[in-house]
């Protein structure tokens, strides 16, 4: 009888407990290079900036708002052409019946993915995972900021 009681008494913090988090991963510019032959990593960090955007999630709107963040990122890196080129590889990509797992919008989420606005709890938990994430600090920061403002919209 103790252990029903036990059990009742938890239920209301088993139903509002958030949902755990897949780690983060990158391994940069997924199936294209991370640069030119004479800098193997110039456009590297968008790729990983981009990921991280992926990990997390959001709407559509946030999706596209993260593939236009990787396009400008490399076309300061490296010019429009090249940009254009991972655009359309990243939206093409969004299409394809086959997916790389680490790759789906979302994917920080065991239980689900795809597009929807993230509840305030979810944005908390994506939060403090992004302060332990070892990334270069502007990347961290600008994420950071994306996310907050998703908590406080004007």
């Amino acid at each position: 009888m103790k252990n029903w009681f036990a059990i009742i008494l938890l239920l209301p913090t088993l139903a509002t407990a958030a949902p755990e988090l897949r780690p983060f991963a990158t391994d940069g510019c997924t199936l294209s290079p991370d640069g030119t032959p004479r800098n193997r990593t110039l456009w590297r960090e968008c790729c990983v900036a981009h990921d991280l955007r992926l990990w997390g999630g959001g709407t559509k709107t946030e999706r596209l708002s993260a593939d236009e963040a990787l396009f400008s990122c490399v076309e300061k890196k490296a010019g429009r052409a090249i940009a254009k080129v991972f655009l359309a590889g990243v939206r093409l990509g969004s299409y394809s019946p086959y997916k790389i797992p680490a790759k789906v919008w979302g994917n920080a989420w065991y239980d689900r993915s795809g597009y929807r606005v993230l509840p305030d709890g979810e944005l908390l938990q994506l939060l403090d995972e992004l302060a332990r994430l070892e990334l270069p600090e502007d990347i961290r920061e600008a994420y950071r900021l994306e996310l907050e403002a998703r908590r406080n919209p004007l």
